[in-house]
């Protein structure tokens, strides 16, 4: 599987650059554009948009669908303004584009959420795409005089992909964003850049039909076989990924994931190996390999897994969503109200607001990923000391790709409370604004604080932080401005001083 997708990689740039010169397209919503999530999720949450919306990149085919049938006549200003962004992005996905982008800023992005442009600081990237009934692709070139995992010319963003009847197989490295927060997430999120991966994904949300009722329930599924190629302990991992997303009702979501690491240099790789994966039988001492069969070397893999939940409704005529995530480290279940192993949560609330003369949505938003796993420390978890989430004893770099966890973006041991606020895009202007209260590794403790392949990728002592940060989108005809900046204070656990960073940075983007 390894040598498939090393081998796959150059063949998805020189496809892309063949086809480049024919009719343009894209079929699907990546995680560039928090705006267009936020107008996407409006209508969602108002129902013009039935299809399940936590799951990126999201097919644009159930939203171009829903979008030809919505009642327009019976929307309000603020769902006329979301319909109107979503359907003028439709209409650039379907003629496509060439575009030339250029990120300038002081310093690297320390984290990088949903819509956010830029993880390097100052690199130029071009994207040519195409789609025609049966194919799709896209070219991303992008250049960076000083990357931080050293890769000067990276290809984020490149894919090609083929519709085989209501299913799309990619290859590609495409960013992933997997759950309801608006902030972070815990299973997958585009912190850390994408690693290349084949990948299978319902193209429509086709509803399943609960028996003997008129009942209908939109579905998704998607999976992924990625390989982790960077600078690791154990070089060449495999990350399987799965998510099934689905709508019981119309304003209720729900989403199952699966992580999973296996394979890779001098570990099992046969679909022998990848069945006990699948089947969960990773557990030492419990449901999975002795104990004796694990300290010889066989055990499958290194799994997460979980679900989250999202219900909008309205409170005195005014909307407002809940959500919950719920994702689980390997490990049994530890009983009583627990369906998992050494689950962490993350949970939300968002509502709309009209000020500034602009239609917002404002989120509270708070995660914690301080696991203190009974395998480790006291073997009971009442150790104080974390080290646990996203890491494992074999796959010791974890759950990390190129210098950054591939969810939260606040690593593990670690607590985080989000204020923010996202305005639609009206007169081609937006803004976005978060205020972040953050505890940073919370123990004070990192596996290998001298070894940067494993353990906390923020910081290796307990940090605390507040941030303000905030960015404006401007559109005039083919060019699209981005300003935005952050300041931060931390404060220390280990007698260090006061630390005050800034950064600032501009993106600009032109359509050919």
């Amino acid at each position: 599987m390894t040598r498939v997708l090393h081998r796959l990689k150059p063949a998805v740039f020189a496809t892309s650059l063949l086809a480049s010169t024919s009719a343009l397209g894209e079929p699907w919503v990546d995680t560039s554009d928090i705006f267009l999530r936020e107008s996407i999720q409006h209508l969602a949450d108002l129902h013009v948009i039935t299809t399940p919306t936590t799951t990126f990149p999201l097919m644009w085919n159930d939203i171009a669908r829903d979008l030809r049938k919505a009642k327009t006549h019976l929307l309000d200003d603020e769902a006329l303004s979301a319909f109107a962004y979503v359907n003028q992005q439709l209409r650039m996905a379907k003629k496509g584009y060439k575009r030339i982008e250029l990120n300038v800023a002081n310093e690297d992005a320390r984290f990088t959420s949903f819509g956010d442009p830029y993880r390097d600081a100052s690199n130029i990237q071009m994207h040519t795409s195409f789609m025609t009934e049966h194919f799709a692709a896209k070219f991303s070139p992008r250049f960076n005089a000083s990357p931080s995992d050293g890769d000067k010319v990276t290809y984020d963003g490149s894919y090609i992909a083929a519709y085989l009847g209501n299913w799309v197989a990619s290859f590609g490295m495409q960013d992933r964003w997997w759950g309801p927060g608006w902030d972070t997430s815990l299973s997958l999120t585009n912190n850390a850049r994408p690693m290349p991966a084949l990948a299978l994904s319902r193209k429509s949300a086709e509803p399943m039909t609960i028996p003997f009722t008129s009942h209908d329930i939109p579905w998704t599924v998607t999976t992924f076989m990625g390989v982790m190629d960077d600078d690791r302990v154990v070089e060449d991992t495999l990350l399987w990924g799965f998510r099934l997303n689905f709508k019981p009702a119309p304003n209720w979501e729900i989403g199952l994931t699966r992580l999973a690491q296996w394979a890779g240099d001098g570990r099992p790789k046969g679909l022998d190996t990848f069945w006990d994966v699948l089947a969960g039988l990773d557990n030492c001492g419990g449901v999975g390999p002795s104990e004796e069969e694990c300290a010889d070397g066989e055990e499958p893999g290194n799994q997460m897994a979980g679900y989250d939940i999202r219900y909008s409704t309205s409170l005195f005529n005014h909307p407002l969503s809940l959500y919950f995530t719920s994702f689980a480290e390997d490990g049994d279940s530890k009983g009583g109200l627990s369906i998992l192993g050494e689950e962490r949560y993350q949970g939300g609330i968002d509502t709309r607001a009209n000020f500034l003369d602009r239609h917002w949505r404002l989120f509270v938003e708070w995660t914690d990923t301080y696991a203190t796993c009974r395998d480790g420390g006291n073997g009971d978890g009442t150790s104080s000391i974390g080290d646990c989430y996203y890491e494992h004893h074999i796959y010791k770099t974890g759950m990390r790709y190129n210098g950054r966890t591939i969810g939260s973006l606040y690593e593990n041991d670690a607590t985080s409370v989000v204020f923010g606020a996202i305005s639609q895009v009206q007169n081609n202007l937006a803004f976005e604004t978060k205020f972040r209260w953050l505890q940073l590794n919370k123990d004070n403790s990192d596996k290998a604080p001298e070894d940067p392949l494993i353990g906390n990728t923020l910081t290796p002592i307990a940090e605390n932080m507040l941030m303000l940060s905030g960015k404006i989108q401007y559109s005039y005809q083919r060019w699209r401005y981005t300003f935005g900046g952050s300041i931060s204070e931390s404060t220390f656990d280990n007698d260090i001083d006061d630390d005050t960073d800034m950064t600032l940075f501009v993106n600009i983007e032109y359509n050919l």
